[in-house]
């Protein structure tokens, strides 16, 4: 059951496909009107605005390419002439890129960075301003990753760009607070989208030995937690990364092994 957000208005970026669709597809189904944000994937956009139309909500979609600051201005010059202002913003817009430190170029860690941390910063900036305006204070969520969390090989440049953006969250959330703005980061664990299916399906096993709750994650688990973030059953949370992965962080990797046999403990000895 989706909280009630009628009204509300969504930035939801990346949401052409994948975690971002799922995302706007769920503040749809609660009655919000969602701006569809995408750079390449226009068909994409055209459905997911559409899913989100047939959901009972409102959609409309903008090309963007986010790492140019004049693209971000009048991004935010159609949410002004579209809605006069913005209720909640979702940064989910991101890339990956898998390679060792020493192999990393400058070009690729500054394309990466520009996407990941700049963008949402320059966005949180927009977002705020308005809101501060309003005086009727709002919600951002970033998403991130586990990866900003949790050390792995050939992801030097995209876990620093998610460890960051965590970093981001808690500040804002601090600077915010005094106008009644939340801002909460999501990191999520595996979730299969089109462009990774193939490589996720052939290391399922792998996997899954790390995954208490033995599957993937769906774009809709993360819309379903993005929506509780931004709803009033969650107004005393913010500056939070919330983490969505099945588990697999509270394993933290290590063997499972046999649950250990406790001790019997000393009886009390009665004076």
């Amino acid at each position: 059951m989706y909280p009630d957000l009628k009204g509300k208005r969504v930035l939801v970026t990346g949401s052409s496909s994948g975690i971002g669709a799922g995302i706007a597809l769920a503040f749809g189904a609660s009655g919000a009107k969602v701006l569809v944000q995408y750079n390449g994937n226009q068909n994409g956009a055209r459905q997911t605005v559409r899913k989100i139309e047939e959901a009972g909500g409102s959609g409309i979609h903008f090309k963007a390419d986010l790492r140019a600051e004049t693209a971000i201005d009048r991004l935010f010059d159609f949410v002004d002439a579209q809605w006069g202002g913005l209720d909640i913003l979702i940064n989910n817009a991101g890339v990956v890129h898998k390679g060792s430190a020493l192999d990393t170029t400058s070009a690729y860690w500054d394309n990466l960075m520009n996407i990941n941390l700049r963008a949402p910063y320059l966005l949180c900036r927009h977002a705020a301003r308005r809101m501060i305006a309003t005086g009727n204070g709002g919600n951002i969520v970033n998403i991130t990753s586990m990866a900003g969390t949790r050390s792995a090989e050939y992801g030097s440049a995209y876990a620093t760009s998610k460890a960051a953006l965590d970093a981001l969250t808690r500040i804002l959330a601090l600077e915010w607070a005094e106008h009644g703005i939340r801002v909460n980061a999501i990191a999520p664990g595996v979730i299969p989208v089109e462009r990774q299916r193939e490589r996720l399906a052939a290391a399922a096993d792998e996997w899954m030995a790390h995954t208490p709750l033995k599957r993937y994650g769906t774009p809709q688990d993360i819309g379903n937690l993005a929506l509780f973030l931004c709803s009033d059953a969650a107004s005393w949370i913010t500056g939070q990364i919330h983490i969505c992965d099945g588990g697999v962080q509270a394993r933290a990797s290590s063997p499972r092994g046999p649950a250990p046999q406790l001790p019997d403990l000393p009886r009390a000895v009665e004076e």
